[in-house]
């Protein structure tokens, strides 16, 4: 792992080490050597958030947004979906209905006929 940065204390820096020693210590406890190899390294953390330029926390900002309208748009067709669903399952149970119907008077009608003839 990566030494901390001399510039500074990063509040994030500390949160990042956690999070990484947590996954170092859920791959030992697998037991088996990781699957995906060493994680890579650290990557240089800014000392102080002001260090992040506008266009870099305005393109975060965009592809956020993006994201998120992107998750609405899916729920979106998930619900149009899940409606289509509904209705062809509603058809369904009457014509379910008037196919035993129809196999039960075939049989009557006409001799030696049974539903697992089909």
């Amino acid at each position: 792992m990566s030494e901390e940065p001399t510039g500074g204390q990063n509040p994030l820096w500390g949160l990042i080490s956690g999070l990484r020693g947590m996954a170092d210590n859920v791959v030992r406890a697998a037991g088996a050597a990781n699957p995906l190899g060493d994680l890579p390294a650290l990557p240089d953390i800014a000392t102080h958030p002001g260090a992040m330029s506008a266009a870099q926390l305005g393109a975060i900002r965009t592809a956020l947004q993006a994201q998120r309208d992107a998750v609405a748009a899916m729920q979106s067709q998930l619900v149009a979906f899940d409606q289509q669903l509904q209705v062809l399952q509603r058809l369904l149970v009457p014509m379910a209905e008037w196919s035993e119907t129809w196999a039960r008077l075939e049989a009557r009608v006409v001799p030696g006929a049974s539903s697992d003839d089909r």
